[in-house]
Formats: structure tokens, C-alpha cells, sequence
């Protein structure tokens, strides 16, 4: 719930977050929400400011831009693994979080999907036989939703994509099918794809040259026109 509210933009960047103000809003204890604002803190959303308590910190378009290119860099090295290795024993997860995507878009329930959406990537790291690279990508995912989820350039009606979901799985079946450079190409192409839907300002600050750099590039361009 809170993290919803810091990533859709219900709580704007530089707003003050008081415990007990929190706690009293959603009904719970103070200690249940330090916890939560911790891990926030942890992930980039918030920061704790000694005496001057918690502020819901700023994705500037800057950052988000390296983030994306930090994981395009990762996202390749995970799709040619797995265009090599398979999903081994992470297949019965990872189709489990597919379904879960699919019942998560047809409940129109936007912040379920944002959620599977990173688990899955993770997942495809981890299974890649990247663990320490886990963290790295779920936070620079977490950061380009706070474009593409919570500052929507290009209004649209969410249940009328075709289903998270869906690409989701023609994304896994297209890296698992296409060898190592269709692989990579396949997951650039995937991320450039939600850019140019939802943050085309975020797309254009990271630049082509990433796109091609992570085997995405002429594909993506051809798209977009």
C-alpha cells in the first residue's frame, strides 16, 4: 500500500512522511510502518533524514535513464544464459508468476502486475545464475515504473493491452527459442517497447545507442515509426 502510494505518485517527491501520521491512516502500528519506510529506504523510494524525519525522494530523469541502460547491460547477459542454459528448475516459479500476471490483468490491478512484472525479471536473473546481480535489477526496475506506472506520458486504458502476462510469456518463449543474440535482442526490444508505450521521454534519454548496444536497436526504431 505505501509503496503503491510513493511509486503511482499518490505521494508526490518531497513529501514529509510522519509514523504516526501513517500508522493512524492505515491502521496499523508505528512499528509496522518504520518497518515498511526502512524497506523503502532501502529500495530508493523514501529517505530518512535524521531529526527531520522521511521524505519521499525524486526518480530524476537522469537516474532513470542510467538505471534502464544498467539493466539493458544485465537483461542481455540473462537472456543469452538462458537462450544456453533453459529455466532448469526455476520453470514451475516462473509460470507460476506468468499466471499470476494473467489473473493480476484481467482484475485490472495495475500494482499486482508491477510487482510479478519485477519478480519475473529477477527471477529470469536468478535463474541465469546471477544472484548478485538480483538487486541491482529489481531496483532499477523498480525506479523506470516510477515513469512508466506512475508519471504516464501517454494516457491509456490498462485492460486493453493485450495482458502483461502475454508478453511476458512471448518474451520468455522468444529468449528461450532464438539463441544468444535474438535472445538479447528479444529483452532490449521488450523494455524499449514499454518506454515508447508509457515514458517516451525516458526512452529518448537513454539513448539509441544502449538499445543497440543490448541488441535492440533496428527492430526497436522500425517499430516506432
Amino acid at each position: 500500500m505505501l509503496r503503491d502510494d510513493v511509486l503511482f505518485r499518490r505521494l508526490p517527491p518531497g513529501t514529509q512522511l510522519t509514523e504516526q501520521a501513517l500508522a493512524a491512516r492505515l491502521g496499523c502500528s508505528q512499528g509496522t510502518v518504520r518497518e515498511a519506510l526502512l524497506r523503502l529506504a532501502e529500495e530508493g523510494l523514501v529517505e530518512r533524514r535524521s531529526y527531520r524525519g522521511t521524505v519521499v525522494t525524486e526518480t530524476t530523469l537522469a537516474e532513470a535513464a542510467a538505471l534502464v541502460r544498467m539493466r539493458l547491460a544485465i537483461e542481455a547477459e540473462v537472456a543469452r544464459r538462458l537462450s544456453h542454459s533453459g529455466l532448469g528448475d526455476a520453470c514451475e516459479a516462473v509460470n507460476a508468476l506468468l499466471a499470476g500476471m494473467d489473473t493480476a490483468h484481467n482484475a485490472g490491478d495495475l500494482s499486482r502486475c508491477s510487482d510479478l512484472d519485477r519478480a519475473f525479471h529477477v527471477a529470469l536473473c536468478r535463474a541465469a545464475g546471477l544472484p548478485l546481480l538480483c538487486p541491482v535489477l529489481g531496483r532499477a526496475a523498480l525506479h523506470m515504473h516510477r515513469f512508466t506506472l506512475g508519471g504516464v506520458e501517454v494516457p491509456r486504458a490498462f485492460r486493453e493491452e493485450a495482458g502483461v502476462g502475454h508478453e511476458h510469456r512471448a518474451l520468455l518463449n522468444t529468449v528461450l527459442a532464438a539463441g544468444p543474440d535474438g535472445a538479447a535482442r528479444a529483452m532490449a526490444e521488450h523494455v524499449a517497447t514499454l518506454l515508447h508505450r508509457w515514458a517516451p521521454s525516458l526512452l529518448a534519454a537513454v539513448g539509441e545507442d544502449a538499445f543497440d548496444a543490448a541488441g535492440g536497436g533496428p527492430k526497436r526504431r522500425g517499430a516506432e515509426t
